[in-house]
């Protein structure tokens, strides 16, 4: 758990987490991306942080035309009312494929879906 919110479900045998999708951040022009130069490539990031990393927009642009998308990035602090949400499942197990914790998924009000192994 993080200090900004419960972002990991530990209540059953199965681990879930809040993601983002980055994709959801530059397509609704967020108000909270950043983009910096280095070495001639150009990054993007989460100037709040909900997402830590800072993903080359080149490589994240060759990685959207692909099928399935660049997808999404593990929350690091709550999400915000404007990101695009999603909980995922770590792993599966036989007893259940999502996770059954209704107010961890449904904790910020917003609709989240869940994701299961690609």
């Amino acid at each position: 758990m993080q200090v900004d919110g419960v972002l990991e479900c530990h209540e059953c045998s199965i681990v879930c987490e809040k993601v983002v999708y980055p994709a959801g951040c530059l397509a609704g022009n967020c108000r909270y991306v950043y983009a910096f130069r280095d070495e001639g490539r150009v990054y993007f990031g989460c100037i709040e942080k909900v997402f830590v990393h800072e993903i080359d927009l080149e490589a994240f642009h060759e990685i959207e035309r692909t099928k399935g998308g660049f997808g999404v990035v593990k929350a690091s602090r709550q999400p915000l009312e404007s990101c695009s949400v999603a909980v995922q499942s770590c792993f599966q197990c036989a007893e259940s494929p999502l996770c059954r914790n209704l107010y961890f998924r449904k904790r910020d009000r917003r609709e989240t879906e869940a994701l299961g192994e690609s």
